[in-house]
C-alpha cells in the first residue's frame, strides 16, 4: 500500500516580505506553527491538504462520519487527515474526491499560474507516495479532460486484478521506459511512444518491468475524479 507523500516546506527567512501574498481560504484561519527561534513556520502541504478537505466537507454539510462511510474509511482516519497527522493514499484521495464531487487536484493548493502556460516546475503534485510521483498537467477548472504525468520506479505496481474506478475513457501513453499493462486479464507490453485506450471500469494493473524509472502520461475524459464510482467498483480499501 502506498501513501501520498507531503514534503515539508522550508521555513521563512528573516527578511520582511513586502509583495502581495496568496491566501487560501481553506487555511486563512490556521495559525502558523512556532519554531524554537521564534520565527513562524509555514504550514506543511499535509496540513494545507487537511484544511482544504475540511473546508470542502463542511461546505457540503457532511460530518466526518458521513464522509468516512461514503469513502470507505474510518472517521478517526478522516480526523487525522484533516489535522495533518496522517497521509492519504492515492486510492483514498480518489474516493474522497468522488464523494465530494471534486477533481483530486481541488484538494491541493491551486497552481499559482496565469494565462495558458503551465511550467513543468509549477505542476501541482498529486503524489502517490513512495517513489511513484504524479503531477497534474491540466490545472483546474477543466471539466472535459484531465491530463497527468506519472513516474514509476523499477518494479512499481499500481492497480490490481479487481482495481477499477468509475467509468471514463482513459489513454495511457508511455513517455519512457517499459511497462506491462494488464487489462481485464490480458497483458500488453508497452514501450516508449506506445499508448493504450480503455475504460476505467475495466480491471487494470500497471507494472514498470524495466530496469529504470519509467514515465507515462494519463489522459482521462471526463476527468476520472469527477466521475462517480460505478456500482461494481472494487478499488481495494486503503487507510
Amino acid at each position: 500500500m502506498t501513501t501520498a507523500a507531503f514534503p515539508r516546506r522550508p521555513p521563512r527567512d528573516n527578511r520582511i516580505e513586502t509583495h502581495a501574498h496568496h491566501t487560501d481560504p481553506a487555511t486563512a484561519d490556521m495559525a502558523p506553527t512556532s519554531t524554537d527561534d521564534g520565527l513562524a513556520e509555514e504550514l506543511t502541504d499535509q496540513q494545507v491538504f487537511g484544511a482544504r478537505l475540511r473546508m470542502f466537507r463542511k461546505s457540503r454539510r457532511m460530518s466526518m462520519r458521513d464522509l468516512a462511510v461514503a469513502a470507505g474509511v474510518s472517521p478517526s482516519y478522516i480526523h487525522q487527515i484533516e489535522n495533518g497527522t496522517a497521509n492519504a493514499g492515492f486510492n483514498v484521495l480518489r474516493r474522497l474526491a468522488d464523494v465530494l464531487s471534486l477533481q483530486i487536484i481541488d484538494l491541493f493548493e491551486r497552481p499559482r499560474t496565469s494565462g495558458r502556460v503551465l511550467r513543468r516546475e509549477e505542476r501541482p503534485s498529486l503524489s502517490h507516495g513512495g517513489d511513484v510521483l504524479t503531477t497534474a498537467i491540466t490545472p483546474p477548472p477543466l471539466l472535459d479532460v484531465e491530463v497527468t504525468s506519472t513516474e514509476y520506479p523499477p518494479g512499481a505496481v499500481v492497480g490490481g486484478d479487481d482495481y477499477t474506478h468509475g467509468d471514463v475513457r482513459e489513454i495511457f501513453i508511455v513517455v519512457r521506459g517499459l511497462f506491462r499493462f494488464r487489462l481485464d486479464g490480458s497483458d500488453y507490453e508497452l514501450r516508449e511512444g506506445d499508448s493504450l485506450d480503455f475504460r476505467s471500469s475495466v480491471p487494470h494493473t500497471i507494472t514498470n518491468i524495466g530496469p529504470e524509472r519509467a514515465e507515462a502520461i494519463w489522459v482521462s475524459s471526463p476527468p476520472a475524479s469527477l466521475n462517480r464510482p460505478s456500482a461494481g467498483e472494487t478499488a481495494p480499501p486503503e487507510q
